[in-house]
């Protein structure tokens, strides 16, 4: 059936080594180094290192280093290899049957026959062996390729594997290896017609699928379609899995990571090793409150320790230490010196108060020290909680504003606090705002005041602060006084915001020719003659302003 996609293939490789998408794949570094120094994370010791036999020191097209900080596979970097050149993953998805090489084909792997129940070939095989430091061994991993969607359920069902071989381990592969590269919670390897859209291909049978696992179309939330994306040439790939496996701490163990073609020479698969995920570490803890920092405050939030272990096939205890300057039982509750983790188990939470004793001490720690005895003279972890007195939440409201809102003007007003425990929520009377910041601009004279809770619960409530509304007068300097309708009055801009004013006019030699108390801009000096004269507003509010007024007639 394939032959029908081979007549675009040699177009489909030169487009592919040619374009650059957000994927970005190198192979200038040999397998020792990738393992060594790209793969390996804390708790393991990394030897022997080869790649499809050879020794690791040798440069090969189908393993190399990836960046996938900008694509969507889902890993942000870490090692790739390939049943082609690693090439080949580099995006976007624009053909079908992507296929470029990879200078090993037609070589199978005994292994990967087993798992794919056919023939394999252009095998990719990472060596090496390690030693743990812990009880178990993990790392992060993602599989695509070029078979999804058409392929789905076929007997081309590219395959891969993770073998792991040493003490403990009596599997049906060679070394006596066991597969760990299967899906969650059950014993089913990882394979295009395990994982995939839950739908058989153009060129499948549902049977085919069924024959491996009943349960196959369940798996499809494993599954990504990458059709049409622009950073990943593969046409579908998994989503993030972990391989796991309990393992003897400090003994030799070997792990084979493999995939291959099945039935043919085409269609590239590949898989994504996540950097530094490949860890051998027993338990560890974190500290955090109901805050979501590591802060306490005294009769006020709760503390979680939680505890977590990789893997939870056997019972684990776990030993307590309580350390620290704050005395458990007074400062807070109490904690246990043990906890039992039973199988199937992965994390634990402890949780515990400070207490309230309104004495100012300043920041105490609390430092949990956990201790885990196993085979591999134990692991231990620590983490701390630091403890802080309460202060009574006080808020002020900052402050009392005159604006003019004719003029666009607005006021700012946010409270000012001390003490509490943020973070803090903010109720305003008579607005819908629950920022800590509000811009008003009332039509009117309005008060204001804040109500402000902090995440203890404690509420205070500010004072009353008030924004008036009061524009500035603007005085003329000309009034024509002849009755023609246009500027006959004394008309002062916005002194009706001020009912106390007085005003008074004044002719050149200082005689008082008019004068009023709440003047409501209703004087004409009809009954002046032509000339200069001095104003004085007062709107007992602000100075008094004063100036010439020239009257025409």
């Amino acid at each position: 059936m394939k032959s029908f996609y081979y007549a675009s293939l040699i177009a489909g490789l030169f487009a592919t080594s040619t374009l650059h998408g957000q994927l970005v794949v190198d192979n200038t570094q040999t397998p020792t180094d990738l393992v060594q120094n790209i793969l390996a994370g804390p708790g393991v010791q990394i030897s022997n290192v080869t790649f499809n036999g050879s020794p690791g020191n040798l440069l090969n097209p189908q393993i190399g280093s990836f960046n996938g900080a900008n694509s969507n596979v889902g890993l942000n970097s870490g090692l790739i290899l390939c049943t082609g050149n690693i090439a080949v993953a580099v995006g976007p998805n624009n053909i079908d049957n992507a296929t470029q090489g990879g200078g090993n084909m037609g070589a199978s792997d005994p292994d990967l026959d087993i798992l794919a129940n056919n023939n394999t070939n252009d095998k990719a095989v990472l060596e090496f062996d390690f030693v743990p430091a812990g009880n178990t061994i993990s790392f992060r991993y993602v599989f695509g390729s070029e078979e999804y969607n058409e392929f789905v359920c076929s007997g081309f069902n590219d395959v891969f594997g993770f073998f792991i071989s040493g003490p403990g381990f009596n599997g049906p592969f060679q070394l006596q290896a066991v597969n760990i590269a299967i899906i969650p919670n059950t014993n089913t390897p990882v394979a295009i017609n395990t994982i995939n859209n839950g739908t058989p291909g153009t060129f499948g049978s549902a049977a085919t699928c069924a024959a491996i696992d009943p349960n196959w179309t369940t798996y499809s939330s494993y599954y990504f379609d990458n059709a049409g994306g622009t950073s990943v040439q593969f046409d579908g790939f998994t989503i993030v899995l972990t391989a796991t496996a309990q393992v003897q701490c400090n003994q030799t163990y070997h792990l084979k990571i493999a995939v291959a073609d099945a039935g043919d020479t085409g269609f590239d698969s590949g898989v994504f090793l996540e950097a530094g995920s490949l860890i051998s570490e027993e338990l560890s803890i974190d500290a955090i409150t109901s805050r979501g920092d590591s802060l306490m405050i005294e009769g006020c939030n709760t503390a979680f320790w939680i505890f977590t272990r990789p893997t939870a096939a056997d019972t684990a205890f776990i030993n307590i230490g309580i350390f620290g300057t704050a005395t458990m039982g007074t400062d807070y509750s109490n904690i246990p010196t043990q906890i039992i983790m039973p199988p199937g188990v992965l994390s634990d939470t402890l949780s515990f108060t400070a207490f309230s004793d309104f004495v100012t001490e300043g920041t105490e720690t609390i430092t949990l020290a956990i201790y885990f005895s196993n085979s591999c003279s134990g692991d231990s972890a620590t983490a701390t909680l630091y403890l802080l007195d309460y202060d009574s939440l006080k808020v002020d409201l900052f402050q009392d504003t005159v604006i003019c809102t004719a003029s666009g003007e607005t006021a700012l007003l946010y409270p000012l606090m001390t003490g509490g425990a943020g973070p803090f929520s903010f109720v305003w009377a008579g607005l819908p705002d629950t920022t800590e910041t509000v811009t008003v601009n009332p039509v009117s004279t309005t008060q204001y005041f804040v109500t402000v809770t902090d995440a203890c619960g404690f509420s205070d409530i500010s004072d009353t602060v008030t924004v008036t509304i009061q524009c500035p007068i603007i005085v003329p300097n000309v009034v024509s006084a002849n009755n023609d309708g246009a500027n006959d009055v004394f008309f002062i801009t916005n002194i009706d915001q001020y009912p106390d004013n007085e005003v008074y006019i004044y002719n050149r030699w200082g005689w008082l020719v008019y004068s009023a108390k709440g003047y409501q801009n209703n004087w004409s000096p009809s009954n002046l003659v032509e000339g200069v004269y001095f104003y004085v507003v007062d709107n007992k509010v602000n100075e008094p302003v004063a100036g010439t007024l020239h009257v025409f007639k």
